[in-house]
């Protein structure tokens, strides 16, 4: 397979951060990317564990570690990365939706901690996380 070669164009690294040799796009280099991103979207909400799975492979068929940054702001170059992402079906529903916590509920939790009901409109105190937008004036 082919072999990255080392080349300009990046700018210098900052300071104290480990030099990294950029890489040279050729054709050659980029059908490795492209055989490494098989069965791998790095778009979607597991993107960052489908890149580690491209890294890996990109850099065992070149010979050499790469970054996922540099293999990221490669496929910017020809992707909208950002469009590809919000457009990818999420594997799981997530609407968002108002919940109140039953009063029942509120009232249990209430006694287990030893919380004497009081009207949220008499105190200016902060209400605990279980109260939060319920009524608890009896």
């Amino acid at each position: 397979r082919g072999r990255a070669e080392a080349g300009g164009g990046r700018a210098a690294p900052e300071p104290g951060a480990p030099a990294e040799e950029a890489v040279v796009w050729s054709p050659e280099v980029e059908v490795c990317l492209f055989h490494a991103m098989l069965g791998h979207k790095p778009v979607g909400v597991n993107r960052h564990f489908h890149m580690i799975c491209i890294r890996d492979k990109f850099s065992q068929n070149i010979g050499r570690q790469i970054s996922s940054r540099v293999i990221w702001d490669h496929l910017s170059t020809m992707y909208d990365m950002q469009a590809l992402h919000e457009s990818e079906i999420l594997p799981f529903p997530n609407s968002e939706k108002n919940f109140i916590l039953p009063e029942e509920i509120i009232q249990e939790v209430k006694e287990v901690l030893g919380i004497k009901p009081t009207c949220p409109h008499s105190s200016s105190a902060p209400k605990p996380w279980f109260i939060f937008n319920s009524k608890i004036c009896s």
